[in-house]
């Protein structure tokens, strides 16, 4: 299989398109400070998914499809992400076997160096299991209370944070940000 065919995303301010990768598929041409979403298999996808079906109503459901994200941080195409081990590089082939989207963004080089400049500086720290559980009830809850944003790196936050950076703006908290609130963002379903 080979790589699929980049489509426009549907009026996302700071998107310029995205690239579909079911199973088997792989993406080439990556871009530091662009975005990786990820359809996680095994318990913890479903729990994540479980959450986003519970924060989202109508129609953004769709969105919960995704339950990881990474971030491009160079032009190789190393993916930075927060998993339980903590920080880590890895290449787009870890994914080969997933449902994955490439997301470009539409960002000045400048932007895509601050970003990836910024996650960079977090490889290696430990996950913040702290801030995973207190989304995840925050959620469960019905978002009846603010996640604290201790600075500590999570799946989505560390992406929100160094976004943020480079001038993409979200109407949460970085705290409070699960993989679907970055589809709904820039506009990615599943």
């Amino acid at each position: 299989m080979g790589a699929v065919a980049a489509r426009a995303a549907p009026s996302s301010i700071g998107v310029e398109g995205y690239v579909r990768c079911p199973p088997g598929e792989i993406v080439t041409g990556l871009r530091r400070g662009d975005l990786v979403l990820i359809r996680g298999p095994g318990w913890l996808g479903r729990a994540i998914r479980l959450g986003a079906w519970r924060r989202f109503r109508k129609d953004y459901r769709r969105y919960g499809y995704w339950s990881h994200a990474a971030l491009v941080v160079t032009d190789a195409g190393h993916l930075l992400e927060v998993h339980a081990r903590g920080v880590g590089l890895c290449g787009i082939e870890k994914y080969r076997a997933t449902d994955f989207c490439y997301v470009r963004l539409d960002l000045s080089e400048a932007a895509r160096q601050e970003a990836a400049r910024y996650a960079y500086g977090f490889l290696g720290q430990r996950y913040d299991i702290a801030g995973f559980v207190l989304l995840g009830l925050s959620v469960t809850f019905g978002d009846r209370f603010r996640v604290p944003d201790m600075g500590k790196p999570g799946c989505v936050s560390l992406i929100a944070r160094a976004l943020a950076r480079a001038g993409i703006a979200f109407d949460r908290a970085a705290s409070e940000l699960m993989p679907a609130d970055l589809a709904k963002r820039f506009g990615v379903p599943p």
